[in-house]
């Protein structure tokens, strides 16, 4: 995906060569502390220096309005100067990807006409016209606009794909270059189902599991193709399979239940609705656009993966990915009310009505507008009996740490499961049992968590919550390393878990074992207060006294907790007492041997 990420990077403006360093994925999302329509472009000018009035300052503030998102603005910014240089041919090219990207399509494809003009083999221009002629229906041009793309001019990726749905457009089978990633295969199946090859449909399938860089939602695309060619065991297997690898997959629950009940009353149950084929040429090609979208924001190339949304909304206006992908993307960068806009665009009549409604909750939480939020999600449990929104009312709750009202929701869904949670909400009596806990009902609290246990025994969050919790009051100990231990090895990448596993072993005084873990969980979320804080204590109980006070400064400059400021504030002042471990221990219901057993 590197090449086609550089070229339409170079080809807007966003070189590798002057684009800053990559961001890990929480960093990024730690310095998007506001939305960014709310930037003050005219105070943010002034500030820089720059005088919109001239071609010079137009240019600065279409790149600074481009590097923030708004692309809108980043567009009219660089038609000021088009206006009085029409003869630029790079501005023409600049401003050609930036209508694509703001979703201006008429104006887009007139620029790449224009650049056409003067550069006929502009790869990015003819890929425009190519859309074009889909979208009008014209797959003979089409398919020749395509086949006149320069040899490099576009990733190996995505040429293939363009190739063959061109072909297919005008009815000529071809999909030998669509058999080396998940993916093309994927598309290889499509085009073989849209020309009526049903049998070699079935060849792919069977073939199409070995694909190497396979991912669940790849698995999750194949099973759905089983279910619309009948073979539903193998897709309830595959089903199976993708929740044991990702057990928090949202769409997989459903699925497996109806195709359960299909295999259980084929008369009765259906599996209709799984899969949707492919209804024409431009809608094959719009799928393609997507995928490329898809793949790019998932390697967080959004400027890119914007380009292809948009071209994959120009094919198909009522594409409900394309306007989810759009929203994900505008959500990532800041630009909340426009996420919330795509998501709002989702009809009740579409299949992801309800996940876009819920999302655009999500976001109007994440933004400090929690009445807003539980408004929206009211109003799906009031119109549409809403379940999961019920749920999520909870979940709002919860997080604002009003735990008392999020039982009272949690208890209402549970009613409404008919009085017993089953295993498919199994998460209810996790986040149940956190809400129980915060309140100090550890029975009731212990019981939702070890139900939640039962239904999912290496579910990484469970094992961390109920260990830590058994460990933090000196119960279970050697069960609760054990599940710690087991979270850390399923979820290594994850900051809160290896925490967790450090913690408890400073805890029970095994403080140069803790040291290590701490280090790993400060380096995977180095901005958290309260991981830093556990490293500074760690370093202290190990001799490490400069070390540790950097770190509680480090605490301190993130903490917004006015307790654990001052917590700090002493520990860097007076350092930190530590309680040997035969005092930790008294305070255990188990004492020294259950601390020693546990150790070895």
């Amino acid at each position: 995906m590197k090449s086609i990420t550089t070229f339409l990077a170079c080809l807007i403006g966003l070189c590798p060569a002057d684009e800053p360093a990559e961001l890990h994925p929480d960093q990024n999302q730690r310095m998007v502390q506001e939305s960014q329509e709310r930037i003050d472009y005219r105070a943010r000018f002034i500030e820089m220096q720059i005088d919109p009035q001239t071609p010079s300052g137009n240019y600065l503030a279409s790149r600074f309005a481009q590097r923030h998102h708004d692309w809108n603005k980043a567009t009219k910014f660089l038609d000021t100067i088009l206006e009085k240089k029409p003869e630029d041919l790079e501005l023409k090219k600049r401003a050609m990807v930036l209508s694509m990207g703001a979703g201006h399509y008429d104006d887009a494809m007139e620029r790449a006409r224009q650049v056409l003009a003067e550069e006929s083999d502009n790869a990015l221009a003819l890929l425009f016209i190519a859309m074009q002629q889909f979208k009008a229906k014209d797959y003979e041009s089409a398919a020749a606009t395509i086949a006149g793309l320069p040899v490099g001019s576009l990733s190996d990726f995505v040429v293939p794909l363009l190739d063959s749905w061109s072909k297919a457009a005008v009815g000529t089978y071809d999909i030998e270059n669509l058999q080396h990633s998940a993916v093309h295969i994927y598309h290889a199946m499509l085009i073989s189902d849209y020309l009526g090859k049903d049998e070699q449909v079935k060849v792919l399938l069977q073939g199409a599991l070995g694909s190497q860089d396979m991912t669940t939602h790849d698995l999750e695309r194949f099973a759905d193709l089983y279910t619309y060619i009948g073979q539903a065991e193998d897709a309830f297997e595959i089903y199976v399979k993708i929740l044991e690898l990702d057990p928090e997959n949202m769409s997989v629950p459903q699925k497996i239940k109806q195709v359960q009940a299909y295999l259980e009353d084929p008369d009765e149950g259906t599996l209709e609705g799984l899969f949707t084929p492919v209804t024409s040429a431009e809608d094959g090609m719009a799928r393609t656009m997507f995928d490329m979208a898809r793949l790019l924001y998932g390697d967080y190339s959004d400027e890119s993966a914007k380009i292809f949304a948009n071209i994959a909304l120009y094919l198909q206006p009522d594409m409900a990915n394309g306007r989810l992908m759009m929203a994900y993307i505008e959500a990532r960068n800041g630009r909340y009310n426009k996420a919330i806009e795509y998501y709002n665009s989702i009809g009740p009549e579409d299949a992801h009505y309800f996940e876009a409604r819920r999302r655009s909750a999500d976001l109007l939480e994440e933004n400090g507008r929690i009445e807003d939020a539980l408004a929206a999600l009211r109003d799906l449990v009031a119109t549409h009996n809403d379940l999961e929104s019920l749920i999520q009312i909870g979940d709002v709750y919860r997080r604002d740490e009003q735990f008392s009202k999020a039982v009272t929701v949690y208890n209402q869904a549970e009613e409404q499961l008919g009085g017993t949670i089953p295993a498919d909400y199994w998460q209810l009596h996790y986040v149940r049992g956190i809400a129980y806990e915060q309140l100090g009902k550890w029975d009731k609290a212990e019981a939702d968590l070890k139900k939640a246990l039962e239904f999912q025994p290496d579910h990484p969050f469970v094992l961390n919550y109920l260990g830590y919790s058994w460990a933090d009051q000196g119960i279970n100990l050697k069960q609760s390393m054990d599940m710690i231990r087991r979270a850390a090895s399923l979820r290594p990448e994850d900051g809160y878990i290896i925490d967790s596993l450090g913690w408890v072993l400073f805890r029970l005084g095994k403080h140069e074992e803790a040291v290590p873990h701490l280090e790993r969980a400060v380096e995977l979320l180095p901005y958290d207060p309260i991981i830093n804080d556990h490293l500074g204590d760690s370093y202290w109980s190990v001799g490490r006294k400069r070390e540790a006070r950097f770190q509680w400064m480090r605490a301190k400059n993130h903490s917004e907790d006015a307790e654990l400021t001052a917590k700090i504030n002493d520990k860097i002042t007076n350092g930190l007492s530590l309680v040997p471990v035969t005092q930790t221990a008294d305070t255990l219901e188990k004492g020294v041997p259950a601390i020693k057993e546990v150790l070895e």
